[in-house]
């Protein structure tokens, strides 16, 4: 598909009235500091994450410390994980270190202009998103924020489908942007498009089903500034 169809898709696609955002690595930049709080805690443990695995069974497919206990056959707890990493991330949320992609941030502000609703469905605590919100300045920026705290996992669809109750709206009054498998899926199963957009360890992910693949946060913007100015 060539660069002006691909502009067009991305111009119809965001003619929707509703804009739902995952969070991590699409708004703002903490895919590093949950695998540091991660391996933080693993390594209490003697187990060292491997960057390359976690992006791709953590980050794109959502298997988290389960998906990580029973490939490394660890006798540990997930559950016990996820409970000493929370405080360490949300002190990253709290005291700034996690910020948002200029990008994203001027992304979100073109939206706003065009008059869009925007919204977050996050596999993050809510608490957190807040958090980071506030420090950014943003947190009236978006109707509605659901977390890891206040509806299921993705793939599972929930958290899109709460967005979409929330806001008033249907599926097809919305589109979804994601970075991850684990998001193109549960977009799918709710019923609504959604865009991917590649990090540079997510290049040579295929995203099956995605309407339509960005290849980076600049061509995001890129195209944002042709279609929405």
């Amino acid at each position: 598909m060539s660069r002006d169809s691909r502009l067009a898709r991305f111009a119809r696609l965001f003619s929707a009235r509703v804009v739902i955002f995952d969070f991590d690595g699409v708004l703002v930049d903490s895919e590093r500091f949950h695998y540091q709080a991660y391996n933080t805690v693993f390594q209490k443990y003697g187990h060292t994450l491997d960057p390359v695995e976690y992006t791709k069974y953590w980050t794109s497919l959502g298997l988290g410390p389960k998906g990580e206990v029973e490939r490394h056959r660890l006798n540990i707890d997930p559950a016990a994980i996820r409970t000493e990493k929370r405080p360490i991330f949300s002190e990253l949320c709290r005291n700034g270190t996690v910020r948002f992609f200029p990008e994203a941030r001027e992304f979100v502000d073109l939206l706003v202009g065009a008059n869009k609703t925007l919204a977050i469905a996050s596999g993050t605590m809510k608490s957190d998103i807040d958090a980071i919100l506030e420090n950014e300045g943003l947190r009236e920026r978006f109707a509605s924020v659901v977390g890891s705290d206040t509806a299921a996992l993705k793939p599972d669809p929930e958290s899109f489908l709460a967005v979409l109750r929330d806001v008033g709206a249907k599926p097809t009054d919305a589109v979804i942007v994601e970075d991850a498998e684990k998001g193109v899926g549960a977009a799918i199963a709710a019923n609504v498009p959604v865009v991917v957009v590649r990090t540079p360890e997510t290049h040579a992910i295929e995203f099956a089903g995605a309407d339509l693949i960005l290849e980076s946060h600049q061509e995001m913007i890129d195209f944002a500034r042709r279609a929405l100015s």
